[in-house]
């Protein structure tokens, strides 16, 4: 596979899908109850209401999770990464790197350093996943000297302790879906980091799970960000430090 510039993909390709198809069965349902039909009692304008404004509400949404995943997420990922205060002689890992997003930009700070990117390329939490994916937007991105890729677990990452100057992680970290399993992976991620090693986690839903849970195993000055609303569902970034030993 070569690219002529980095693909990062559809983020939740399923539900980007169902949700067109969705609002398109409701609007078509909703417009021919309006042509045949018409608005004879209270319910059947209500019907015919829902169907049509719930249908372009649901192909919207659609259409702003796709402009999202292709636009928007790459200009959020620069913000993002603009916090560092990159030395570029940083090792770094990225937890869930999926097809290298932030890993990529990443990497294109370091002169020196190394960006590791582990995931375990699930197709439904973003569409085309995989190493070879990653490793072609590596190419693309003029990157592949300054990355690593492996196959790995967020709860037992294969990594040392205090390995990494800073750990990044992206959208990924929510899919665990039972809340020890989140908490182990943060662990793990104080864990591979050196002492004074920052960190930056960006997800859906758990901003205040992450921060708290952090707060607990130790780390230091510990921010959660306001929502963005890249993909509808609001998003926050939790960062922080590993203490000092």
């Amino acid at each position: 596979m070569k690219l002529t510039k980095p693909d990062y993909g559809v983020d939740a390709p399923g539900v980007v899908r169902n949700f067109f198809l969705l609002g398109t069965v409701a609007l078509i349902v909703g417009l021919a109850l309006s042509k045949f039909v018409g608005p004879r009692s209270a319910l059947m304008a209500a019907l015919i209401g829902t169907g049509i404004f719930g249908g372009l509400t649901w192909i919207a949404t659609a259409g702003l999770m796709f402009f999202g995943s292709k636009v928007l997420k790459v200009r959020f990922r620069e913000r993002l990464l603009d916090q560092i205060p990159w030395r570029g002689d940083e090792r770094l890992l990225d937890v869930g790197c999926g097809r290298g997003l932030i890993l990529i930009g990443a990497a294109r700070r370091l002169k020196a350093g190394i960006a590791t990117g582990v995931d375990l390329w699930q197709t439904q939490d973003q569409s085309g996943n995989s190493p070879d994916t990653t490793r072609a937007n590596a190419l693309a991105a003029g990157v592949t000297d300054r990355i690593e890729i492996k196959t790995g677990d967020a709860r037992e990452l294969e990594f040392p302790a205090d390995t990494f100057d800073v750990v990044l992680s992206s959208w990924a970290l929510h899919n665990l879906y039972e809340r020890g399993d989140r908490e182990k992976a943060l662990q793990e991620i104080l864990r591979v980091l050196k002492p004074e090693g920052q960190f930056l986690l960006v997800d859906i839903r758990h901003g205040r799970e992450y921060a708290t849970a952090l707060e607990q195993a130790g780390a230091k000055d510990v921010r959660m960000s306001a929502p963005n609303f890249l993909f509808v569902i609001p998003s926050r970034v939790v960062s922080g430090r590993k203490a000092a030993t």
